[in-house]
């Protein structure tokens, strides 16, 4: 994958993955991801109200990351998936994306959340090639 298409992709992020019919977290990923990493004092991503601002948070970075702004860092799977690390100025979290590349569910989100140990979760993520800055 060539780092236009990543780009490319970023810049569209369509959503979150539907994921598998077989489990409500899974046919719902929007709605469980929002509530597994927003919802209240247990998230990792507090003020986050809606699904529509978790949808508008990962265009965002996806955004930010096919600008090549300071900050964020892309990197490749060997299956192909798009891994994202964005860590912004002031006092917020760092945010850990991974969007589907290709295919029907290409720009789809698979997760967002932010890792407690920061972008070290990031740097520890196999690539399958150099990571993009």
């Amino acid at each position: 994958m060539d780092v236009i298409s990543i780009s490319t992709i970023l810049k569209n992020i369509t959503g979150f993955s539907a994921g598998s019919q077989a489990s409500i977290e899974n046919k719902y990923n929007d709605l469980w991801h929002w509530f597994k990493h927003c919802f209240g004092f247990l998230g990792d991503t507090p003020h986050i109200l809606t699904v529509e601002e978790y949808l508008r948070l990962a265009r965002e970075i996806g955004l930010q990351a096919a600008n090549n702004a300071a900050g964020t860092y892309v990197k490749v799977r060997e299956n192909g998936d798009i891994l994202v690390y964005w860590e912004p100025y002031g006092n917020i979290h760092g945010m850990f994306m991974v969007v589907q590349p290709d295919g029907p569910m290409a720009g789809e989100v698979t997760t967002l959340f932010s890792p407690e140990d920061g972008k070290r979760y990031f740097d520890f993520q196999e690539p399958a090639g150099p990571t993009l800055h």
